[in-house]
Parts: C-alpha cells; sequence; structure tokens
C-alpha cells in the first residue's frame, strides 16, 4: 500500500515562563520521540490521557506548529520544509475536524460561506456545487447552506465541519475528538458517517481520541500515547483481546463493558527483584527510564533507570514495555 504520512522521531518541546532571571525557562516535554506510517485509506487512532501528547502531535502533522526536531512527511515532502506558498497549497490534501461543533464555526458566517472556507485558503474560487456536493455526502441538504450555525443541533454542526474537511477532496483528515462534545446518542451516528465517507472517498484518517471505544468503532489500527511517547500500538482487536503494556490495561479496564471481565493472569519475575511498593515516583516524571514507572503495578529496578523501546513482540503489535511477553501470558483459556 502507498505510504501517506510519515512521522519520524517527532520531538516537540515547550518553553514555560522564566520564574527567575538568573535561571533558564523550564522546559516541557509534550513529545519525546514519537514514529509512525500511514498507508492511504486506512486509519489510525491516537488515545490516552489529557496531556499524553494527542493534540500536540495533531498540531504537528497539520503543520500548525513546528516539531523541535524530526519530521512530518506528507506524500513523501517535509511539511516544514516547505515554503508558505507551497504549504498553502499542500493543504488541499490534509483538513482536521476539531473537537467542539460550537466554537469550530462561526456564528457570523452562513453555512456556504464555511463550507468554502479552505477553498478560500488555498486560493480557489468559492463554489456552490462544491458546497452542495459535500453537504449531500454528509447527509445535510444543499439549501443548509443558507443558514447560520446556531439553526442546526450539535450533531449537524459537526456534520457541517466534516463537510468543510471534505471540500477540499483531502488524502488526509484529522479528527480530534470529533465526538466528545456531542451526545452519546448522536456519537454513533458521527463515527457512522466517517465510515461511511471512508468507504466512499478512500480518505485517511488520523483519529484522535481518549476513548478506546470510540476509536475501535472506525479505526484500522491504534496507537496508546502516555507522556509524549506512544507505549503501544496493534489492531484494536488485538489490544483489546491481549493488550501488551499496563497502561492500555488500565484504559480498558475503565471502560464499562471491560469491567466484568476475567482478571488477567500475568506471571512476573520473583518479588525479590520488584521495586519496593513505597519507592513511588510521581506519574508522567522525567527520569531515565520507564516514563509509567511511577503508575505501574508490574514496575522493577531496571524499570527505574532503564527506556524501555517500542518493539515488535507479535505479529503488528509493538509495545514499550520491558516484560510485554510476560504480561501477554495469561492462561488458555482466557486468550
Amino acid at each position: 500500500m502507498t505510504e501517506l504520512l510519515a512521522v519520524e522521531n517527532a520531538v516537540k518541546h515547550y518553553r514555560l515562563p522564566r520564574e527567575s532571571l538568573l535561571k533558564p525557562a523550564p522546559k516541557v516535554e509534550a513529545l519525546r520521540g514519537v514514529s509512525f506510517t500511514m498507508s492511504a485509506g486506512t486509519s489510525l487512532g491516537i488515545v490516552g490521557e489529557s496531556g499524553s501528547g494527542k493534540s500536540t502531535l495533531a498540531r504537528l502533522v497539520m503543520a500548525l506548529e513546528a516539531p523541535t526536531s524530526g519530521r512530518v512527511r506528507l506524500l513523501g515532502r517535509d511539511l516544514n520544509a516547505l515554503s508558505a506558498a507551497d504549504l498553502m497549497a499542500a493543504r488541499r490534501d490534509f483538513q482536521m475536524v476539531f473537537q467542539d461543533p460550537y466554537g469550530s464555526l462561526d456564528p457570523r458566517q452562513r453555512v456556504q460561506r464555511i463550507v468554502a472556507e479552505p477553498l478560500l485558503t488555498i486560493g480557489q474560487t468559492e463554489a456552490k456545487d462544491r458546497v452542495a456536493e459535500a453537504l449531500d455526502a454528509v447527509g445535510l441538504r444543499a439549501s443548509d447552506a443558507t443558514k447560520y450555525p446556531h439553526e442546526f443541533s450539535g450533531g449537524q454542526r459537526q456534520r457541517i465541519a466534516i463537510a468543510r474537511a471534505l471540500i477540499t477532496r483531502p488524502k488526509l483528515i484529522v479528527a480530534d475528538e470529533p465526538v466528545s462534545a456531542l451526545d452519546v446518542s448522536v456519537q454513533a451516528q458521527v463515527l457512522n458517517l466517517l465510515a461511511d465517507l471512508q468507504q466512499q472517498f478512500g480518505v485517511t484518517y488520523l483519529f484522535i481520541s481518549h476513548d478506546l471505544a470510540v476509536v475501535d468503532h472506525v479505526c484500522d489500527e491504534v496507537a496508546v500515547m502516555y507522556a509524549g511517547r506512544i507505549v503501544e500500538q496493534g489492531s484494536p482487536e488485538l489490544l483489546f483481546r491481549a493488550s501488551a503494556h499496563p497502561y492500555t490495561r488500565a484504559l480498558i479496564e475503565a471502560l464499562p463493558q471491560a469491567q466484568a471481565a476475567p482478571a488477567l493472569a500475568v506471571r512476573l519475575p520473583a518479588a525479590s527483584d520488584r521495586v519496593a511498593a513505597d519507592e513511588k515516583a510521581p506519574a508522567g516524571a522525567a527520569r531515565d527510564g520507564c516514563s509509567f514507572y511511577g503508575r505501574c503495578p508490574h514496575r522493577q529496578a531496571r524499570c527505574a533507570t532503564e527506556l524501555p523501546a517500542l518493539r515488535q513482540i507479535d505479529g503488528g503489535h509493538r509495545a514499550a514495555c520491558h516484560f510485554a511477553e510476560l504480561i501477554l501470558t495469561t492462561d488458555p483459556g482466557e486468550r
């Protein structure tokens, strides 16, 4: 399959305000070496808690910010190496759907202007027929183009936002929490719409969410982020059935449908090699070792000093845990 998007060792640092004139400004490491590739027509879900780096990654892919180091390549082009004019022209190939369907639409503009906005941004003239086609694709009427955002429900507003993303017929859509602000009854409708549009137009999705159940609905593959790194990656079925990282398991256990599932029987090395329970570190603390060390129930001495690499453990399954294979070991009846 044709490679569409490649993120190569992306690092992003932010400087905080100085606490003292004599000290350097403190630094926040939002992304700490994220790499993945996507083929055309596929969908990748990025999941994790708030502060894990998901939205920062989305901004880098959209070229709204530049990485501190590393590269983001779309169709083989390094987006941050393009001139302003070339980047504007390239934006027809990638668009974004934002989280808030109320805040992402200008209330002073009619739907016609809102949906056509990406065409104007890349220098194309506003075309009523293109707007009508986009509205029809998301289940709205051509006559809705004359209305204002306040005349629509939340779910309909998100359909307008999706139509705006579709107007340039992009190859990639970055969807940042596109259903989290919607009622549960509407979420499934929007997710089904996104799946239908992928079948119809062959669009590729980078789907940002904190909810594993949501990405399971629309994504071919899931990457779990924690503290600026991908800690596990694989198909949704594989991650639900046999997750190999303690953080992924914590996310799954938080799902209502997973609460009644039997506990996985994990065999780990002898307790004598375990770190004492009171040797805790703050969650996500900067250290040489695993960033999940302070919250991990299976941590051991090497986890405090040795950073686990994201490595292949089974087929297309990757995990950044020293003991991933041991965590995968369960009773035969539970596999």
